[in-house]
């Protein structure tokens, strides 16, 4: 039993035994354990994206223009990474007569990744 569960048998109790400022302060107090336990599971959700957050921190790499993750060939826009902590993959490139023009969802940054030339 929790104690949320225990409380509410216990104003149950009070309230038999008619007792109605017991009651009503056995009452708040559940309030205050409600209240409670809501930021606690709010504070465990925000532990938990920032450790996946930590967590991407150290798989990212960069290899210029881009940043890339292990195991992931779609690149992700630099801007977004570096500044707003956004891992922000880029869509298919345009194609341009001289090689990929790609453009950021997010942010509208635009790189172009010239084609190398094969020697």
């Amino acid at each position: 039993m929790g104690a949320i569960d225990n409380v509410k048998e216990v104003a149950k109790l009070v309230k038999k035994l008619g007792n109605m400022e017991l009651y009503q302060q056995i009452l708040d107090l559940q309030g205050e354990i409600m209240d409670l336990t809501q930021a606690n599971r709010e504070l465990r959700e925000n532990v938990q994206k920032l450790e996946d957050k930590l967590s991407q921190v150290k798989t990212m790499n960069f290899n210029s223009p881009f940043y890339y993750t292990v195991c992931d060939d779609v690149p992700y826009c630099p801007r977004c990474w570096e500044v707003d902590r956004k891992a922000v993959h880029y869509p298919k490139p345009a194609a341009t007569n001289t090689g990929p023009l790609y453009t950021c969802p997010e942010c509208n940054v635009k790189i172009f990744h010239p084609r190398r030339r094969q020697v």
